[in-house]
């Protein structure tokens, strides 16, 4: 279990436990938000596999929904969130639904130009057009990930310094549109993959937390996720049907057909 995921987990647990959906007796411990000596005991309780540590080495969606509660898993198709509340990064709410494994925020790091302003700077409260800018990312993660390169990379080089050291490499003659193209390919693969494994486009979505709660406070106070002012356009600008299933057409284009 990565960390990220076990974090997320421990956070599921203690809002189970705040609520009453979990004792202190089933635990071992109270599991108040908070309680670093708490976190700590019960990473040592998953590692070991020990008590209350199986359930959380479960993961949060299988934890909170052993107990009714599935939404107050913070994931997307059962891969917890990272450290970016989509209410504030309107782009990277539309990454966590759309990614083909989860609410990953490194298969299309568009909070690099929302929050970092690389290679240009969003209005991350902004959703207007976010759904072209983050194909664009993905595509070019997916390429940078099947290269074997650290994604980290990307900070500091883009896509054309990317198609140089791949036609070094590989004695081609790509272009940053060809590049992106595999990209495009490597993404319509997955989709496909997904369908095929029972993993539809209803799970192209949000916990309704982030949907319907708004933020309590900071400077983007009162917002939540507009996922579906962008989720059509994602749909349109991938080539695909307004269901979110890849076109014969788009998958002809790319080969896959």
């Amino acid at each position: 279990m990565d960390p990220i995921s076990l974090g997320s987990t421990i956070g599921c647990a203690m809002e189970l436990f705040e609520k009453g959906l979990i004792s202190e007796e089933e635990v071992g411990m109270s599991l108040n938000f908070g309680d670093g000596d708490a976190m700590v005991k019960l990473t040592e309780m998953t590692g070991k596999g020990e008590g209350f540590g199986k359930k959380i080495g479960l993961g949060s969606y299988r934890l909170a929904e052993s107990y009714g509660v599935p939404e107050l898993s913070m994931s997307v198709k059962k891969l917890e969130f990272p450290a970016y509340d989509p209410r504030h990064v309107q782009g990277m709410g539309l990454q966590y639904a759309t990614s083909n494994r989860g609410a990953c925020h490194v298969r299309g790091y568009i909070n690099s130009a929302e929050t970092l302003g690389l290679p240009e700077k969003l209005d991350p409260s902004a959703t207007e057009g976010k759904a072209g800018v983050l194909k664009i990312f993905q595509d070019f993660t997916a390429v940078v990930d099947s290269a074997g390169v650290c994604l980290f990379t990307t900070f500091g080089i883009g896509v054309p310094h990317f198609v140089n050291f791949c036609n070094a490499a590989n004695g081609t003659n790509l272009t940053d549109e060809g590049l992106l193209e595999i990209g495009d390919r490597i993404y319509n693969m997955e989709r496909v993959f997904n369908l095929a494994a029972g993993i539809d486009p209803s799970e192209d979505k949000l916990p309704k937390r982030m949907l319907e709660e708004p933020l309590p406070d900071g400077p983007t106070k009162g917002h939540v996720c507009k996922l579906s002012d962008m989720l059509p356009d994602f749909y349109e600008v991938r080539g695909w049907g307004s269901d979110g299933i890849p076109t014969e057409a788009k998958l002809q284009s790319l080969g896959l057909a």
